[in-house]
């Protein structure tokens, strides 16, 4: 069992001595002098091009161990099928911190993960169609042409995890119908990500080579802006719609049903998955590296603090919403937001004015 109170003020005591302490780090080979077009570059290389690789990968492994739970239904064809689920959610949440690009066009986000979905208009779809049982939800052609709340990750979670999910190794066919057609729609956005990024022509190409005449970071300062934007407003983004609102104000105010994939209990999962996606971008990118030594020691400690609400997760004895209903765990489950929020004001301060930009404006406030 997570104590609460003592062991947070323990890590932000050790969070503050590795601010004192601890150097900078970086993926970027010491010998060589980090320009700002190598910083973009290896963001690009080594972050964003293999992130959205191994989300669409994930996304072709959900579907082929849906297939045959559809064609011999069993108990054990369902605990595969819920694995390659985990297994997908993370590599989602991972890289679900890059929000500008092709992910943010055709409204691909929404189709990945309609959420927060807070007038329920997702649940609501989702059993309508299983009541109707609805014939054009089960191919992903047809289903395309439908909500966008009904093509992600929070129906696949309720066809897996929800009101009739056991029915899958039972052999109910339209259900199991109805999700391969949803993996395989998340499989067809993630390969559109993928050929996206890999365009030797395409938004790869004008972040790590900015030029005045591209739509797009016509130069090295607006890629850095957009990279510094990742981590502030992604922390911002986990903080407020992931993390608030089924922490409430207070034990008594929690609300565990309002998390996001509560039913399959990756809650802790996901948000622990969006936490190693900064950490990464921060190791591979390098761009703590363009600000004074001064400066660096705060990008140190501030993914220590990542590594530290990560190790929080792990040790949980309970789903993360049940975490945040409980006295005795409500602290460690407030901790997490308190980090991520640590981290927006570090990125959006010190390290902003360390680059020379400005943190711009929230990504949550609709300007």
């Amino acid at each position: 069992m997570i104590k609460t109170s003592n062991s947070i003020r323990l890590a932000f005591a050790i969070a503050a001595f590795g601010l004192l302490s601890a150097g900078p780090g970086s993926a970027q080979d010491a010998s060589k002098p980090v320009t700002d077009r190598g910083v973009l570059s290896a963001a690009v290389t080594d972050f964003i091009q293999p992130g959205y690789r191994n989300f669409r990968d994930k996304a072709q492994a959900m579907g082929a161990a849906i297939s045959p739970l559809c064609e011999a239904p069993s108990a054990p064809g369902l605990e595969v099928a819920r694995k390659a689920f985990g297994e997908l959610v993370t590599a989602w949440s991972e890289i679900e911190i890059i929000r500008f690009g092709p992910v943010v066009d055709d409204n691909r986000l929404e189709r990945i993960l309609f959420f927060p979905d807070r007038r329920g208009i997702g649940l609501k779809q989702i059993q309508q169609v299983l009541a109707e049982k609805d014939e054009t939800a089960t191919t992903p052609e047809r289903l395309a042409a439908k909500s966008v709340a009904l093509q992600g990750l929070t129906t696949l979670e309720y066809l897996l995890y929800g009101t009739g999910a056991e029915d899958l190794a039972g052999g109910d066919e339209f259900r199991c119908d109805f999700a391969g057609a949803v993996a395989a729609r998340i499989y067809g956005t993630a390969g559109e990500l993928v050929d996206a990024w890999d365009d030797p022509e395409g938004i790869a190409a004008r972040l790590s080579d900015p030029k005045p005449e591209n739509p797009d970071f016509r130069d090295e300062r607006e890629g850095l802006q957009a990279l510094l934007g990742v981590f502030v407003n992604s922390s911002e983004l986990v903080a407020d719609t992931r993390l608030k609102p089924f922490l409430g104000a207070g034990v008594d105010e929690a609300k565990p049903k309002s998390a996001i994939f509560w039913r399959s209990g990756l809650t802790g999962t996901a948000i622990a998955g969006d936490m190693k996606g900064l950490q990464e971008l921060y190791k591979a990118s390098g761009m703590i590296e363009l600000t004074p030594e001064d400066i660096q020691r705060y990008g140190t400690s501030a993914m220590f603090e990542l590594s530290n609400a990560q190790r929080t997760i792990d040790r949980m004895k309970q789903p993360l919403p049940q975490a945040a209903a409980d006295p005795e765990t409500r602290d460690a489950a407030n901790y997490l937001r308190l980090v991520l929020l640590s981290i927006r004001d570090t990125f959006s301060g010190r390290i902003a004015g360390g680059l020379g930009l400005s943190a711009g404006f929230s990504s949550l406030d609709g300007d």
